[in-house]
């Protein structure tokens, strides 16, 4: 899969808003508005991208920048199979962490993510505590270049 086009920051939180995408590199477009989104998206120097109706995102670890947290939309695994290889390719990244609460977690284990921990009761949504699970998933080899 191809065709990634770049979102600017008000962009993202136009698309993000529309998906409804709670928990998207830590955001909740249901609480929080387009400019709140934009601005936190800037602050956190996201990389935001969308393919065909996914939108895909990464942040790189300031400490170690071939590592980037990732999320996406959509519960097709293709589009965050191509983002991962893509952030291999292109920023050289050979390691990757992904969140989620929901049923996301077979799409990021689709992708060859493995679930490495559990935050007990850490995000509250809908009047309850709900866990959130860490997932990672490195890159072997050289990268292309």
């Amino acid at each position: 899969m191809t065709g990634f086009r770049v979102l600017t920051a008000p962009e993202a939180a136009e698309a993000l808003g529309a998906a409804r995408a709670r928990g998207f590199l830590g955001l909740d477009p249901v609480t929080q508005n387009d400019d709140l989104l934009a601005r936190e998206l800037t602050e956190r120097q996201a990389r935001v991208f969308g393919a065909g109706t996914a939108v895909l995102g990464c942040v790189l670890n300031p400490d170690n920048p071939r590592q980037a947290v990732v999320a996406c939309t959509t519960d097709d695994p293709a589009p965050l199979a191509a983002f991962v290889e893509f952030l291999h390719r292109h920023l050289r990244c050979t390691s990757f962490i992904a969140h989620t609460t929901d049923a996301r977690a077979a799409v990021l284990t689709e992708c060859g993510f493995t679930r490495i921990g559990t935050l007990a009761d850490h995000v509250y949504r809908g009047g309850r505590y709900h866990d959130e699970y860490v997932f990672h998933r490195a890159v072997e080899g050289r990268c292309a270049g």
